[in-house]
């Protein structure tokens, strides 16, 4: 009987069923499920206490029925289940501003270079 009890308590804990932590960029965390993770979007199912601690600006729908909360990846920082990170928008926010940065150094720094180069080549051969 004490087996059955404590089957049933294990089986009753929201806290095992939601094993995934949210950050939000400002700092506040809450515990849920993710559901889904893409480009632009995050979803995460959430108990009725995680619902009061959601950021308004983070969120662009709910799906009431299931308890689950459509982010804007814009807003998150991590999801992390048992401090492994599964999601990180702002990891991947970073690398995007990274390939932006390489590709205008690029063209400031080593187009005109190129340029250059064309240019004296075909000085040269006009002597």
């Amino acid at each position: 009987m004490k087996k059955i009890i404590s089957i049933l308590l294990i089986l009753t804990q929201t806290s095992i069923l939601f094993a995934d932590t949210l950050t939000f960029n400002n700092g506040v965390t809450i515990e849920g499920k993710l559901v889904k993770y893409d480009e632009d979007r995050l979803i995460f199912k959430v108990d009725e206490e995680s619902m009061n601690d959601i950021p308004n600006e983070a969120v662009i729908f709910i799906i009431s029925d299931e308890n689950q909360v459509v982010f804007n990846n814009s807003f998150v920082k991590n999801v992390t289940e048992n401090n492994i990170i599964v999601a990180n928008p702002a990891e991947e926010r970073r690398d995007k501003s990274m390939k932006r940065l390489n590709t205008l150094v690029f063209v400031i720094c080593v187009v005109p270079i190129i340029v250059l180069i064309i240019a004296l080549t075909t000085m040269e051969s006009v002597f």
